[in-house]
């Protein structure tokens, strides 16, 4: 294609996104949407053009090249809304409480997307710098440097936000009816002589624990779980802190 062909095309696709109020949130609007209603796993370009009255060229145009940039945009909105509550006069330790309860409370909001967030390169890149930036000073602040800070980055975002992506994980596309039956009847009858333990604390802990369990947390909270780790994770973080002041 000729540098003036291109020209060309670019002009039609930014004359047609005009005329019909086409904008980048507007897309990330309207696709959030679509995968709250109907899942992950349907969402389509074709059917989010249809919505908005555009073709999926439209689409690429303002949000990159292919469907993975527009999830990298949607993942960019969950955490710009995170950073923008952050209590920048709190200690540290608040900081990043309040971050990632904010993360938690935002992606329940929209569970069918928390696959997105942390199982694709793309989604989870560059997009999300407002949160890098926001758990890095608060780290930095704590006294970590260098590969201790490193670490500490990886632990807390690796622990809390896979926390969530797996809180919220889709059950199977398929007949999912009948997968949640299965799964309930297979767990309850979980052998006691072979699992002892497991099989004492089933009344409890039967669908309220990762991998027994057939519903996620848009249907059975994991709350006081997601606050136990993040104790835990800002606790640890406290008592492993480098022996020092830390540098404005």
């Amino acid at each position: 294609m000729s540098d003036a062909t291109a020209q060309s095309k670019n002009g039609r696709l930014r004359g047609r996104a005009a005329s019909v109020g086409l904008t980048k949130e507007r897309i990330v609007d309207v696709a959030i949407a679509q995968i709250d209603e109907k899942g992950l796993h349907a969402f389509s370009m074709r059917e989010l053009a249809r919505a908005l009255g555009v073709s999926p060229n439209n689409i690429y145009w303002h949000v990159g090249g292919t469907k993975e940039d527009l999830f990298g945009e949607i993942a960019a909105r969950f955490t710009a809304a995170v950073s923008q509550s952050l209590p920048r006069d709190k200690p540290w330790q608040d900081r990043l409480r309040t971050v990632f309860l904010s993360y938690r409370d935002a992606v329940s909001d929209h569970a069918n997307v928390a696959p997105l967030l942390g199982a694709q390169l793309k989604s989870n890149g560059v997009a999300n710098l407002a949160l890098v930036e926001a758990v890095l000073t608060a780290l930095h602040d704590a006294g970590y440097r260098g590969s201790a800070l490193r670490d500490a980055f990886n632990a807390l975002i690796g622990g809390l936000c896979g926390f969530v992506t797996m809180e919220f994980a889709p059950a199977p596309d398929d007949k999912a009816n009948e997968w949640e039956a299965l799964f309930a009847r297979r767990v309850a009858e979980i052998d006691a002589d072979r699992f002892p333990f497991t099989h004492a604390v089933l009344p409890d802990f039967m669908n309220r624990i990762f991998v027994l369990r057939w519903e996620n947390g848009k249907h059975v909270s994991y709350a006081s779980s997601f606050d136990f780790l993040l104790d835990l994770l800002i606790e640890g973080l406290s008592a492993r802190a480098p022996r020092q002041s830390p540098n404005p």
